[in-house]
């Protein structure tokens, strides 16, 4: 009798165990700071990335939650750095649930690819797009309003090398501008939204051309 009671409470202790150790969705959205609409990344904002120097390091969203960013095994498969997400907003409108993150690659700090993945309100996944960034070519700046839409305007980053300061980022050229629904299916890869070819095209096709 003492053995089934024993084995029992090993049971019950084991899956206890095992249900305190998986997260829930409610857990998954508390990593991301809560912030409100519009969000915005500005063109200064972005560029201040290029000329930082080394930062302390982000940090990163645990293993144990990738599994709420589906899109993120997807996006892997088209580079071979590994992704360390790094949290950066939560919104929330009367529908849905949405998370901001850096898709962080190898040690490239001053290079950043932000991204939104929409949830509805019983936390089924929506959809994940591809909203602002920055790297040495180009900058893609953003803001994402309440009905969950997000206009990005594109510009090329200009460089110029001085004497005094070697290589520095002299402006920004504007080439592009367009306005998404974030409420649907979409692409969590970096885009160049310049290419009107590229907008008619299907996600799957436009991350084939990172």
């Amino acid at each position: 009798m003492k053995f089934f009671v024993s084995f029992f409470a090993i049971i019950a202790l084991t899956i206890s165990t095992m249900s305190a150790q998986a997260p829930t969705f409610a857990d998954f959205l508390a990593q991301f700071p809560k912030a409100s609409f519009p969000y915005t990344f500005g063109e200064e904002q972005l560029q201040s990335q290029l000329a930082a120097g080394k930062t302390a390091k982000a940090p990163r969203l645990d293993w144990s939650y990738y599994q709420f960013l589906p899109e993120l095994e997807r996006s892997a498969a088209y580079s071979n750095m590994p992704v360390h997400p790094e949290p950066v907003a939560a919104l929330e409108t009367e529908e849905f649930h949405a998370v901001v993150y850096n898709v962080a690659r190898g040690l490239a700090r001053n290079s950043k690819t932000y991204s939104i993945s929409i949830f509805d309100k019983q936390g089924n996944y929506v959809g994940t797009h591809y909203v602002a960034g920055v790297n040495a070519k180009n900058l893609t700046a953003a803001t994402i309003t309440e009905d969950l839409k997000v206009e990005v305007k594109s510009y090329k980053v200009d460089w110029a090398t001085t004497a005094t300061e070697g290589k520095k980022v002299t402006g920004l050229t504007f080439v592009d501008g367009q306005t998404f629904e974030l409420a649907a299916p979409g692409n969590p890869d970096q885009i160049e939204w310049v290419s009107q070819t590229s907008a008619n095209m299907s996600g799957s096709e436009i991350a084939k051309m990172k």
